[in-house]
């Protein structure tokens, strides 16, 4: 399994790799209106804008890209708030830890930034995932109209072990 910076080339595989998280796996606990408006969002001419300003990867495994995750502020330079986004596995290859590889190295991305806080806007499939990484749910929520739930974890990098590295096997 290798874990580097997104190419032009690989922007194809991430698009698919994203629709069918849409339609196999989103569909499940989503509305179809919300499934199809984020569709609309997540297509290859949208991630290529999107490597302009989020720090994007992509898990490869013998050469065949199957995972994707970025880092990307959705605040600004004085109100910063970084944020885990596109984050999908191939369905077929959920709950084989590339998940967790993935995440763990944007976590110790983040952590290189010196961050206090991390965020993730987090579908209701992952959920459940995020809450195992060690984020809770923010008390304030504002899109839940558009079925997001906003996660949080606090980053402190100059102390100790963080959180989800006592219970996450990389």
């Amino acid at each position: 399994m290798v874990i580097r910076k997104i190419n032009e080339r690989d922007i194809e595989a991430v698009a698919q790799t994203i629709q069918r998280n849409f339609d196999e796996v989103l569909i499940q606990k989503h509305s179809q209106e919300i499934v199809e408006k984020y569709r609309d969002r997540n297509k290859a001419e949208d991630l290529k804008h999107q490597m302009t300003w989020k720090d994007i990867y992509v898990v490869e495994i013998e050469g065949e890209v199957v995972a994707t995750g970025a880092l990307a502020n959705f605040g600004d330079a004085d109100t910063p708030k970084y944020s885990i986004s596109n984050f999908y596995v191939k369905p077929e290859l959920h709950r084989k830890g590339i998940g967790k590889a993935l995440f763990n190295h944007l976590f110790h991305k983040a952590e290189k930034m010196i961050i206090d806080f991390l965020h993730v806007p987090s579908s209701r499939t992952g959920y459940d995932f995020y809450e195992q990484m060690g984020f809770i749910k923010d008390d304030i929520q504002y899109d839940e109209d558009d079925e997001i739930i906003w996660m949080t974890m606090e980053i402190n990098s100059r102390v100790g072990t963080p959180l989800y590295m006592t219970f996450t096997k990389v």
